[in-house]
């Protein structure tokens, strides 16, 4: 049978294990959320796009980390975004959504990651917007974030 001394020690050791664990998650925990693409001053990346009937326009005020946008290769509806230097568009999950003040309709937004045929350059992100039948319009802005 353990004594009272024995199992204090066992309780003490147990604690001290659970303590180190904890510590070392929250490191990996904030080392990971660190890890994402950078922008132009190494913080976030992402851009407001004002598709401004056919000739698509970043918002200077509301983009990081991209430098440029245009038309993809399916036309109007479909946009290839350019990142700065050092960010990687291509591995994380981006995320898009409407923008309502520079929209002319109601919609819907996608992110591509193309696995075959016709698409935006290699380090670009491609990004489309449809209306609501389905269709590719240009009367639609967009955000778009990388983490």
């Amino acid at each position: 049978m353990s004594s009272p001394h024995d199992l204090s020690v066992t309780v003490r050791r147990l604690g001290a294990t659970i303590g180190v664990l904890m510590l070392v998650g929250l490191i990996a925990g904030a080392a990971l959320a660190f890890a994402g693409s950078q922008g132009d001053q190494g913080g976030p990346v992402y851009a407001l796009v004002n598709p401004n009937n056919g000739s698509p326009q970043l918002i200077a005020a509301h983009t990081s980390g991209f430098t440029a946008v245009s038309v993809g290769p399916f036309g109007q509806g479909d946009y290839c975004l350019t990142p700065s230097p050092g960010v990687n568009v291509a591995k994380p999950a981006a995320a898009a959504s409407e923008e309502a003040f520079y929209s002319n309709a109601a919609g819907f937004v996608t992110v591509r990651y193309p696995t075959s045929g016709p698409s935006c350059g290699a380090n670009q992100l491609e990004v489309k917007t449809f209306d609501q039948n389905v269709n590719l319009s240009n009367q639609i802005a967009f955000t778009v974030n990388v983490p």
